[in-house]
């Protein structure tokens, strides 16, 4: 009896043994299975990545002109520029029954509960138009990003300070393309090509094009809800500049200078050099429609519309199969919608109440100022 126990005890340990071991071999069979998938799926990320840094470094090449580049016709300075199809969105001080400069006195008590920080000196200088504040903040705050965007269109300053904010604006803003794309400009106008050039290629690739809109708006609604508007009212003169704005002139006429640019290297024989211009020149373009402002996104979609204008429209363009005449098309489409959707939104502003004035700001803010003009559309257009 105890040697037939010994027996069975002595089988159940062994097909334990051969359990435990099929399992181990299993275990290790799926690791090993595991290990090969990883170690594919790892090459097949190398061999992306490495894809990928290939088309990235293709793409850079295509993005930098010759140097030197051939001499240009430099285009008028931003004030001489037409501007028959960049009117402002000027309507909201039409239709506010307030002067939307503020005084020396309502400015003075808004200071003093802000402290006069770069902010509150920029949106003091914005809302009253006292040179004196700007001054104040450019000495202050050199350093500071959103001094030196105001600070460069400062017109008394001469071409050598200029320059020298220009230098600071991309310090103070490294990521930021537009300190890069006002510099080319600078260097356009004074006929620096290869300087302008440098820049254009510095931009390519920065992650920002920023204007400061959203900041500059909250900081003016803060002031001119200091000195007695009404939240209404504040918030709508805030986002809406009466005059065109320069940096919305300047954007015009580098696109302009980028199209000149592609002529000259075109003239001299230098196909993939113009190219890389007009490459640059809807760069530009693709980053000034992502503005808050329709007149902004309609200029970038003019620019981008300027380039591919310049090229052969039967050449294919991105990776849909699509031809250059079909993305002109589409840039005609969108602008056409964008005017007709202002058109449309434009009469039912004056019946608009104070909360509706409130929303649709706030829309604007978040969204842009496209969606608050569908919004407006959606929920008036029909009464």
């Amino acid at each position: 009896m105890k040697q037939r126990s010994l027996v069975v005890a002595t089988g159940i340990a062994i097909a334990f043994l051969c359990l435990t071991l099929m399992i181990q071999l299993r275990t290790q069979a799926n690791l090993r299975e595991e290990n090969r998938s990883l170690r594919q799926q790892i090459a097949q990320l190398k061999a992306a990545n490495e894809s990928l840094s290939h088309r990235v470094a293709r793409a850079k090449g295509t993005l930098a002109p010759r140097l030197p580049a051939p001499p240009m016709q430099v285009t008028n300075p931003p004030s001489a520029l037409a501007t028959e199809d960049l009117q402002p969105t000027n309507r909201i001080a039409r239709l506010i029954d307030k002067e939307p400069k503020l005084t020396p006195e309502q400015v003075k008590s808004y200071l003093q509960a802000n402290g006069r920080n770069a902010s509150s000196l920029l949106a003091a200088y914005r809302t009253s138009g006292d040179k004196a504040l700007l001054e104040e903040a450019m000495e202050k705050y050199p350093n500071d990003p959103q001094v030196d965007f105001e600070a460069v269109f400062d017109k008394d300053l001469s071409p050598e300070q200029q320059r020298q904010w220009l230098n600071t604006f991309e310090q103070s803003a490294p990521n930021n393309a537009l300190a890069n794309y006002l510099s080319a400009l600078n260097y356009f106008n004074a006929g620096q090509t290869d300087l302008a050039v440098q820049e254009l290629i510095a931009a390519t690739g920065k992650p920002q094009f920023q204007d400061y809109t959203a900041n500059s708006a909250q900081d003016n609604e803060e002031a001119y809800l200091a000195a007695g508007y009404s939240a209404a009212q504040a918030k709508a003169l805030a986002f809406f500049p009466t005059p065109l704005q320069p940096e919305t002139l300047g954007i015009k006429q580098l696109g302009q200078d980028l199209v000149g640019l592609a002529n000259s290297y075109q003239q001299t024989g230098d196909h993939d050099s113009a190219q890389a211009a007009l490459q640059m020149a809807m760069n530009l373009g693709q980053q000034a429609s992502t503005g808050t402002l329709m007149i902004d996104q309609d200029l970038g979609r003019k620019i981008e519309q300027n380039a591919l204008s310049a090229m052969n429209p039967k050449d294919p363009y991105g990776d849909n199969g699509q031809t250059v005449q079909y993305q002109i098309n589409q840039l005609t489409q969108q602008r056409a919608a964008s005017h007709e959707l202002d058109a449309l939104a434009d009469p039912l502003m004056e019946a608009m109440s104070d909360q509706d004035w409130v929303s649709f700001t706030d829309r604007m803010q978040a969204f842009g100022e496209q969606a608050a003009f569908q919004w407006l559309v959606n929920k008036h257009g029909q009464n």
